[in-house]
C-alpha cells in the first residue's frame, strides 16, 4: 500500500498492489475516498476507508482497513 498522510495525520490511501489467483502483480490505484472512520472491535483499533477503483476495467467499489497495531491493510469487502 502506498499512501499519503497530510499535517494532522490522516492517511489517505493512494494505491495497492496484491497477487492474483494466476500469479500475477496487479496495481490497483485509488481514484476516490468516499468515506473514512475509525472502529473499535475488543481492543482492536482501525481505520475504515470506502473507496472506488477500476479494477480489470471496472469501477468498483471498496472497503479497505488498516490496523493501527500491527500497521496491516487488507481490502474488508467490495461493497459494488
Amino acid at each position: 500500500m502506498i499512501c499519503g498522510m497530510d499535517t494532522t495525520g490522516n492517511i489517505t490511501p493512494i494505491r495497492f498492489r496484491f497477487q492474483t489467483d494466476e500469479d500475477m502483480i496487479e496495481t490497483i490505484h485509488i481514484q476516490t475516498v468516499v468515506s473514512r472512520d475509525k472502529k473499535n472491535y475488543v481492543g482492536i483499533r482501525e481505520k475504515q476507508f470506502i473507496c472506488t477503483a477500476f479494477i480489470s476495467g471496472r469501477r468498483r467499489i471498496m472497503e479497505i482497513r488498516y490496523s493501527v497495531e500491527s500497521q496491516k491493510w487488507r481490502i474488508f469487502q467490495f461493497l459494488a
